[in-house]
């Protein structure tokens, strides 16, 4: 084997890896994604069941809103921080932990 030839497969070789590289982190990204997505759908959909059950005026009717408004605030800033970051999934486990906090703050102890 001439040397131009194994220089070749060392430089496809190397594309390819950059291209898995590449490959892997979209979907990391994408995974983050959803994770933030799925997780702020089922806290939406709870918080909206206590509101619907307890209705306006209540006390369980006003902590359920603000804990709604409170980690909505801190979720688009969390889905753009997925883009940039090295570790998406770091970002999507850090907006868990801040929405369990605002939870816990609100009275909801279930996602401990």
């Amino acid at each position: 084997m001439a040397v131009d030839e194994i220089q070749e497969r060392i430089e496809a070789l190397e594309n390819r890896v950059v291209d898995l590289e590449s490959q892997l982190y979209q979907r990391a990204k994408d995974a983050a994604y959803v994770f933030i997505h799925s997780n702020w759908h089922l806290i939406r959909w709870y918080l909206n069941r206590q509101r619907d059950i307890n209705g306006e005026g209540s006390d369980i009717y006003t902590r359920a809103v603000n804990a709604e408004r409170l980690i909505e605030w801190e979720l688009s800033r969390n889905l753009r921080a997925i883009y940039f970051e090295d570790d998406p999934m770091a970002v999507a486990y850090r907006w868990r932990i801040e929405a369990t906090a605002i939870l816990q703050k609100n009275g909801y102890t279930f996602f401990d």
